[in-house]
């Protein structure tokens, strides 16, 4: 699933500063997960080269594998309390892409069902529901967020998988569905809705 913080929303976090000194913070890879936070590869992206000497709350850089006058590549321990909450276990993971940026946080999320949940929970906990949830085209083959749909969600959402509709970009419209499936495109616009619903709601439970 894809989770979007706001800057507002993420407005006390510790990570959030780092956007005073770059322009983009991206995850690229876990190395390890310790009690002290997500050891990891970011990409960080910024004006002024300078900045990497900075104390940077959020994480801290411990080693810089490349760089230029615009960006590098660092091995850094993550430990903010985003960070922390997918040190708790082993069900819920972040993946490429997740990035701060100016804009706000982007995570995109992997893991068990018992592992999104967790997240979410400990999410609103954090800051409260004032972020937004998307699913993916992983989380919506998981065959435990299919079963929960009637056959009619089902073949519908099986379709709109394999033609493209959430890819990014879109390889369809939900017009192209309905056109291939012989439906109108009003009741592929209310099966998709109402499937996403129900696995997105799963997932707050």
């Amino acid at each position: 699933m894809q989770v979007e913080i706001s800057m507002q929303t993420g407005a006390n976090l510790p990570g959030i500063v780092m956007t005073e000194s770059f322009t983009m913070c991206e995850f690229i890879t876990l190395i390890e997960r310790t009690e002290k936070g997500l050891i990891c590869y970011l990409k960080l992206e910024y004006e002024d080269q300078k900045v990497l000497d900075n104390h940077h709350r959020g994480f801290k850089i411990l080693e810089i594998k490349s760089q230029n006058s615009h960006s590098a590549l660092v091995k850094a321990i993550a430990n903010g309390p985003l960070a922390l909450i997918f040190c708790r276990d082993e069900e819920a993971w972040w993946l490429n892409p997740t990035h701060l940026t100016r804009n706000g946080m982007t995570m995109a999320i992997q893991g068990t069902m018992k592992g999104l949940r967790r997240v979410r929970t400990e999410l609103s906990a954090l800051i409260g529901n004032g972020f937004s949830v998307k699913l993916g085209t992983e989380s919506l083959q998981r065959p435990e967020f299919i079963d929960l749909l009637p056959k009619k969600q089902r073949l519908v959402l099986d379709k709109a998988i394999k033609m493209g509709y959430y890819s990014r970009p879109r390889g369809c419209t939900q017009r192209d569905i309905a056109q291939v499936m012989d439906l109108k495109q009003a009741t592929v616009s209310e099966h998709l809705q109402s499937a996403e619903a129900k696995i997105i709601h799963s997932i707050g439970n």
